[in-house]
């Protein structure tokens, strides 16, 4: 043990902190807890009555960003703050926390290099509430925060605007009873054969700007729905699902009089007065790991089991629900960051190639609204290990395209962020929404370079050759298919052939005459299924044959009817030319009463 650790034990003996540590380690869990099987209902029965409110203040606390430099220095910096609010943690990195003035002292005392990020946290909080309790009439939704109220009745707007664009979707109850509510934004009905995507937000309680951000990308993609030609390209082939708040009860905490406007777990009664689940650490995949604690009066408690909470099991159940979704952010904050699996590990995703062919796109298109840089790539490379995230369970139980996005900013604000950072913030999100949503229909355009015509003959087959060439991630085994309809009925598949060059060929089958077949093709990658044409659900490529040859058709219009009647009424008697005499339907030579009724078979 060297003199420098026996120094800090020795000023902690001297000054014991009075608050408890952020992180903590803890048993691993066994496969058995990990994997256990919560439902909603299992959940809710343990859910106690809503949370007392108690006044929360942090006057005279700081946020200062500390260089870790040795296990030592992180032990003291966990000691001294229960509280981390960057998004980095290890030896030889920064990380940001809040602290009291003793806790400042000691690091001063101990020769911790540190740097005072915001001096007075309370009076940035009060000049937020103070502002906050102004009237708002009148003024733009985006000019401030807002409450869950605000966030549903904006939802219930949207809803009313566009009724036939925009719907109410749930995704369970909170631990409190309270709906996780969200928008499905679609120009096609419930259940259409279309990729979808997800965007979340508001996981962890005080991280205002994530909510600002889903609504945002809510609003854009309801009010400007026919207006910008990208959103609109979106919509025509896609359908956009957006929970702006996970966790209800935990943001309703950070609004309430007398609540805790730094709260980020959920509002789980644990034990007397310890509340909260981290609701980003309940996740299956990885749970239990590193970056997670099993402390519960921890923020990044991870809870008793994978989905113990019903946010999370609520969450969970409409991703399952929904297996044509293909892609997934999830918006918190701060410390701008793009953030892609894995979370729980270093190792890097099997898809990493794939993943960082869309998210370096996304990175320039942020950097592309207002140049503010985002550090992008692998989450647990790039941000540190945190076990049991969302993204990593939709990208490695549900097959997503996934990851996490941190918004502004870099620690001058840090989760108190000012009005004027809302819709620059949300814009350039925006922008990497679009670019996933983008990438991703387009991740293996189709070209037909060889189709039939819209007329072909009858009882005779037609091929069909197409040309594909994956950007994001390569195409499944068997994974271009011809599909076809014939009059409308169920839709039948052939496994289309390679033939070389990224080429494939198959056919369409022989039909008979009169008859109609609807079709198109399909390229499947991990990720994604796409289209030619792009937009599947109402655009078909149409083949038809000739109509079928009705001998009582005289005058060759494609329909038997009065006409046809009056000629052969005209022609009524022996046939001057038998051999040429089409009213003689029954063709013995005389065109009568059994040539009308064969006609009239056919009207």
């Amino acid at each position: 043990m060297n003199l420098g650790f026996l120094a800090v034990v020795a000023l902690l003996a001297v000054a014991p902190p009075a608050i408890k540590p952020q992180i903590s380690i803890s048993a691993p869990t066994t496969k058995a807890s990990a994997t256990k099987a919560v439902t909603v209902a299992d959940a809710l029965a343990a859910a106690p009555a809503a949370a007392p409110i108690d006044t929360v203040r942090f006057d005279g606390d700081v946020v200062v960003r500390v260089l870790i430099r040795s296990a030592q220095d992180l032990m003291l910096v966990n000691q001294l703050s229960d509280d981390m609010w960057s998004h980095h943690i290890g030896v030889g990195g920064e990380a940001d926390f809040r602290m009291s003035q003793a806790g400042l002292d000691t690091l001063k005392k101990v020769g911790i290099p540190f740097r005072v990020m915001i001096p007075d946290l309370q009076n940035r909080i009060d000049a937020e509430q103070t502002r906050l309790a102004q009237p708002m009439e009148g003024l733009a939704w985006f000019s401030d925060f807002k409450n869950l109220t605000a966030v549903n009745a904006r939802l219930d707007e949207m809803v009313a605007a566009f009724p036939n664009l925009v719907s109410i979707v749930n995704a369970g109850t909170s631990i409190q009873g309270r709906t996780i509510r969200g928008i499905r934004i679609s120009r096609y009905p419930a259940g259409t054969a279309l990729p979808a995507f997800i965007f979340t937000g508001t996981m962890h309680a005080r991280e205002w700007a994530s909510t600002m951000t889903t609504m945002w990308i809510a609003d854009q993609f309801v009010e400007s729905n026919t207006i910008d030609p990208r959103i609109a390209a979106v919509l025509d082939s896609a359908e956009v699902y957006v929970f702006p708040v996970q966790n209800p009860d935990g943001y309703e905490y950070t609004w309430a009089t007398g609540g805790n406007r730094l709260w980020r777990k959920n509002r789980r009664l644990i034990s007397g007065t310890t509340y909260g689940v981290d609701l980003n650490r309940n996740w299956s995949v990885g749970w239990g790991g590193s970056g997670s604690s099993g402390t519960t009066s921890n923020d990044t408690y991870r809870g008793t089991a994978a989905f113990s909470e019903p946010e999370s099991v609520g969450m969970r159940d409409f991703v399952i629900a929904h297996p044509n979704l293909v892609g997934h952010i999830d918006f918190h904050s701060y410390s701008q960051l793009w953030l892609w699996p894995w979370s729980y590990t270093t190792t890097l995703s099997p898809d990493q190639t794939a993943l960082a062919a869309v998210g370096i796109p996304m990175q320039t298109a942020i950097a592309s609204i207002n140049g503010k840089n985002y550090t992008a790539g692998p989450s647990g490379t790039t941000y540190g290990l945190t076990a049991g995230c969302i993204d990593d369970w939709t990208y490695g139980n549900q097959g997503l395209m996934a990851g996490t996005i941190e918004v502004r900013d870099t620690g001058t604000y840090g989760f108190v962020m000012p009005t004027s950072e809302i819709l620059p913030n949300a814009k350039e999100n925006f922008a990497a929404a679009m670019t996933m949503m983008e990438k991703l229909l387009a991740s293996s355009p189709i070209t037909i370079t060889l189709a039939p015509g819209s007329v072909v003959a009858d009882n005779t087959a037609s091929t069909v050759e197409v040309q594909t060439v994956p950007v994001v991630s390569t195409l499944i085994t068997n994974g271009v298919r011809l599909k076809w309809s014939l009059n409308g009925g169920a839709i039948q598949s052939a496994v289309m052939t390679s033939i070389g060059s990224n080429k494939y060929r198959a056919s369409l089958p022989a039909i008979t005459c009169a008859s109609q077949l609807s079709w198109f093709v399909e390229a499947e990658t991990k990720f994604i299924i796409t289209h030619a044409p792009l937009n599947k659900p109402t655009s078909f490529n149409l083949t038809s044959t000739n109509p079928c040859f009705r001998p009582a058709d005289l005058n060759f219009d494609g329909i038997v009817n009065s006409a046809d009647l009056g000629l052969m009424l005209s022609s009524f008697g022996v046939c001057s030319v038998p051999t040429n005499c089409p009213a003689d339907l029954d063709h013995n030579g005389e065109v009568n009463s059994a040539d009308v009724g064969a006609l009239l078979v056919e009207y």
